[in-house]
């Protein structure tokens, strides 16, 4: 089964430098940053960890990374990228529901990732998941793309004499769910490249995953806002296990 990036993975990081400049190497930078100051030292879980744009700093940092990721194309480049490192990271091929092994003291869904989730039942499915693999006083820190985001049609339409691409979004059904496409064609290492892909997201208000996590998984929300990400067209929500909750709850099904 092909996933979304499966047949451009080997072009990703340079198809995004191409698009977005300096700004994409910011973007990291800044995210690295913020994850240094939330959580100094421990293990991460990287959910949708893609090439690997943050596994392999945080990796090089000298947290412990599990990457969870479900394409292969992806998972392929990402462990080129360690090898040329000389880094052994920790990867699970699966979707984010399907993960199943150790826990982290902060989980990362980062880079609209929770988009893909076309579904409720999914959505659910997978924020169950990642919240019952964080430690206790853990963090989730995730983002999603503003209506803004889905509302501008054209996202990208790049042509040049060597970068040619166009992404659309095909205007939503009745439950926001999207169809992106994408063409993408130019020279990456002396060779021409060309590729299409197509696939379906979502938007989610902040609402719901609010509701997912705050009543089913007893994370609340820090409140922490972050102006480092406000151009990118997501809001960036930072989330902490709290085990008073939980155990308040837990004393109160016992009573009964």
């Amino acid at each position: 089964m092909s996933h979304p990036h499966d047949n451009w993975a080997k072009y990703y990081d340079f198809v995004y430098e191409q698009t977005f400049g300096s700004l994409y190497n910011t973007l990291t930078t800044y995210t690295l940053n913020v994850i240094n100051q939330i959580l100094p030292t421990g293990t991460i879980l990287d959910f949708g960890a893609g090439t690997g744009r943050l596994t392999i700093p945080l990796l090089e940092k000298g947290y412990h990374v599990i990457a969870v990721e479900k394409s292969s194309g992806m998972i392929e480049e990402l462990l080129r990228k360690a090898k040329e490192k000389n880094l052994q990271p920790n990867i699970h091929c699966c979707s984010i529901s399907e993960y199943e092994d150790g826990k982290a003291d902060m989980a990362l869904a980062l880079f609209t990732v929770l988009s893909y989730s076309i579904t409720e039942d999914e959505l659910s499915k997978n924020i169950h998941n990642i919240c019952r693999h964080i430690n206790p006083s853990g963090y989730f820190f995730f983002d999603l793309p503003n209506t803004v985001f889905f509302n501008l049609g054209q996202l990208i339409n790049i042509e040049t004499s060597h970068f040619r691409r166009t992404v659309e979004l095909i205007s939503p059904n009745k439950d926001n769910i999207y169809t992106y496409r994408e063409k993408c064609s130019g020279i990456f290492n002396g060779q021409k490249f060309c590729y299409e892909d197509e696939f379906q997201i979502r938007y989610w208000e902040l609402s719901t995953l609010d509701k997912l996590l705050t009543q089913n998984s007893f994370f609340e929300d820090t409140s922490k806002s972050f102006s480092e990400f406000s151009s990118t067209g997501s809001t960036y929500k930072l989330y902490k296990k709290n085990e008073a909750i939980s155990d308040n709850i837990s004393r109160r099904a016992s009573d009964y």
